[in-house]
């Protein structure tokens, strides 16, 4: 996450910019594809984490993105109609701004969907991202669960395979040579060998290897 902004950055002082750019889930959150977007016009796509509240993993439960939120007004509206009573700016535990929104013991308690919303007796509790961020969680989270969406992002498993053949066949995260300057020839070097490898298996015609799984999926598999 700390470097994401980086890389980008770096890119776009060489002038090598994409159009887009497909991340695994540890270099994403809404804040990077804002700054993406705005800082560099990359469209930033990665599988964003999963919302892990209760509300979220229940079939039936109203997570955030059944609230309706009026930003102008600093008011939230519940899937039932009751207003939010409070709505405070604050910082979550990794620093970042937040907003904290609460409503009333008094509407929560005896509503009739009580158990679709919250167990605590004190009344709903919500908490924010700023409003763009906020939004691109929601919009994002919904378009991951399309096919459309699939899709795009498949390309990346041939990143990882690159990745994996790099690792594996050509030890790539073990240097043969003391000094950064001699470390990134090899890198060089290996990253040509991989291109010529890849290359001469698409001329001859070599299927793609079928996706590996751990020894502990593959056990799983067989027991099915």
């Amino acid at each position: 996450m700390k470097v994401t902004d980086q890389i980008h950055a770096r890119l776009d002082e060489r002038g090598i910019v994409p159009g887009e750019h497909l991340v695994d889930a540890g270099y994403i959150d809404a804040g990077h594809i804002l700054n993406a977007a705005a800082d560099h016009g990359i469209t930033l796509i990665g599988p964003l984490r999963s919302d892990t509240n209760v509300q979220k993993t229940s079939d039936q439960g109203f997570d955030n993105s059944r609230f309706s939120i009026d930003w102008d007004n600093k008011q939230v509206i519940c899937p039932n109609g009751q207003s939010s009573v409070t709505w405070h700016p604050a910082n979550s535990h990794r620093g970042t701004p937040v907003t904290r929104v609460r409503f009333a013991p008094r509407h929560c308690n005896p509503c009739p969907v009580k158990q679709h919303c919250t167990d605590s007796v004190n009344g709903r509790s919500l908490t924010l991202r700023p409003r763009a961020e906020h939004e691109i969680l929601i919009r994002n989270r919904a378009e991951q669960q399309e096919s459309g969406w699939r899709q795009c992002y498949q390309q990346r498993c041939g990143i990882e395979g690159t990745m994996s053949q790099a690792v594996n066949r050509y030890e790539a995260r073990r240097s043969r040579y003391r000094g950064t300057a001699k470390t990134a020839l090899q890198h060089l070097l290996t990253a040509t060998a991989i291109n010529l490898a890849r290359l001469d298996g698409w001329i001859t015609g070599v299927p793609l290897a079928a996706t590996r799984a751990s020894p502990f999926m593959a056990i799983r598999l067989a027991v099915q």
